[in-house]
């Protein structure tokens, strides 16, 4: 309202005190004003219940929880039915949305998609608001710019490209070829970016990049979506793709109207990263995988038909020789019967998958008593509600079923019941994981790739039967 002197906002991305903000749209009885910002606190979450909440409810759902935590006073509802609670729990994201665990009990009944916001502590300003102000209207924070010099020659409108070109790489001779702008440059010496292989693919592509990092939520997660769009000499669209997620709608291919749980219209999986969208945490190791057409050559002009990925996780936990048992951040993909690869060059060997269980590794961050139900782990990777974890080794083994995930600040596990036994810091929380036929032959460390296959550039690509009609299915 026109005084106050504080707004709450749901993105404090870069705004510092005294910043000056622009808000609203100019109308008969109201206007634009200009304010300074004095103070920047927290940002609102905001999201909507994802089934109906009946009055007396202590717990409610809600399509993501991310940026709620226990302590968070909440609303619930709309204007007519909004009430006030406050977050004790939240659990993790699943095809349902995600669990949050209130006090007081909900006084009202709530019907899906109703909103549930965090309102956050937003920015103090320092002089009150000469205007009254919606809700959901956007503002904008111009910053203080970029100096330059010399001046501009030309005049340049609004969201025309600004790039740096910085100092680049100096060489120690001149080139002998002219080279086009995105042309790849590369050192084969460095063996911890980009593609591996031993196979040379057939091109490189050195920009612009496939992937995006894109902010979610307050943290900057890699979120490997886009869309490859192929013309021919005249300009004309030839074919075209979108991978990762529908991030050109008019360049997809495949029956859009798929809808539903895990599914949001037609696209072609991500290569290169552990991280699924539907993951609690995305796992800290990219892997070496592709996405391609299988078998070569088919096109039925469908994105979610046409292309597949292999299987690819990192381990989670070191594997030394002679062990049957591997944790892993993610087992998406993996199946008894399957053989796969672990780790590469000497150290490379393959293995025969038994059975496959549940993912996730981690340590303890502190010890913790007997009787507790809250394990501070370094990372919750993988982890999930209503999985089984087992905590400890030896006789003080014992295991448990997850009750919730708090997957920001200090990440931590609560289980459904309290431990029988104390356990140290550095003790291990793992998932069942991927058991063996046979022993490894060699050790392994934290982070080693398996997959079950490899890409193969300039050979047919090679994708698992399982995993083909799992995405056929999809």
């Amino acid at each position: 309202p026109a005084g106050a002197t504080n707004i709450q906002v749901t993105s404090l991305s870069n705004i510092s005190a005294g910043d000056k903000i622009r808000l609203d749209i100019d109308s008969s009885g109201h206007g634009i004003e200009t304010v300074t910002v004095k103070h920047v606190g927290t940002a609102a979450h905001q999201t909507n219940l994802s089934a109906p909440a009946k009055a007396g409810a202590t717990q409610i759902r809600v399509r993501r929880g991310e940026g709620f935590a226990a302590g968070d006073k909440i609303t619930v509802g709309t204007p007519a039915s909004k009430e006030v609670v406050t977050v004790t729990a939240v659990g993790t994201q699943g095809p349902e949305g995600t669990s949050i665990e209130i006090s007081p009990a909900l006084t009202k009944s709530h019907i899906a998609s109703e909103w549930v916001v965090a309102p956050g502590t937003g920015l103090d300003l320092e002089s009150p608001l000469g205007f009254n102000h919606a809700a959901n209207l956007p503002f904008s924070d111009r910053g203080t710019g970029i100096s330059f010099q010399p001046a501009t020659t030309f005049a340049h409108s609004s969201n025309e490209p600004v790039q740096a070109l910085g100092t680049g790489i100096t060489l120690d001779q001149a080139l002998v070829s002219d080279h086009e702008i995105h042309a790849p440059v590369r050192d084969r010496a460095v063996k911890t970016a980009g593609y591996q292989g031993a196979a040379e693919p057939n091109l490189w592509y050195g920009g612009p990049e496939f992937t995006t990092k894109t902010p979610q939520f307050d943290r900057i997660l890699t979120v490997e979506e886009g869309s490859i769009i192929l013309r021919d000499a005249s300009g004309v669209v030839a074919d075209s793709l979108n991978y990762g997620g529908l991030v050109d709608p008019w360049a997809a291919e495949g029956d859009q109207s798929v809808s539903g749980a895990r599914l949001s219209g037609c696209y072609s999986p991500a290569p290169g990263s552990a991280f699924t969208a539907w993951s609690t945490i995305a796992a800290p190791v990219a892997v070496n995988t592709s996405s391609g057409r299988f078998p070569d050559g088919s096109d039925i002009d469908s994105n979610c038909a046409d292309f597949h990925t292999q299987a690819a996780a990192s381990v989670s936990a070191d594997l030394p020789a002679g062990s049957r048992n591997i944790k892993v951040a993610t087992t998406d993909g993996f199946q008894p019967g399957q053989t796969i690869h672990i780790d590469s060059g000497p150290t490379a060997e393959t293995a025969l998958i038994v059975t496959v269980g549940t993912p996730g590794a981690s340590t303890l961050r502190s010890s913790i008593g007997a009787g507790a139900k809250v394990l501070p782990v370094a990372n919750v990777a993988g982890f999930s509600r209503g999985e089984n974890v087992t905590i400890g080794e030896g006789a003080s083994s014992e295991t448990a079923v997850i009750s919730g995930v708090r997957t920001h600040g200090d990440t931590s596990i609560t289980v459904s019941a309290p431990l029988n036994h104390e356990h140290a810091t550095g003790t291990q929380v793992s998932g069942s994981g991927i058991t063996l036929a046979a022993p490894l032959k060699r050790s392994h460390t934290s982070g080693t790739q398996i997959f079950d296959d490899v890409p193969t550039p300039g050979a047919p690509n090679q994708y698992h039967a399982g995993n083909v009609q799992k995405h056929k299915e999809y």
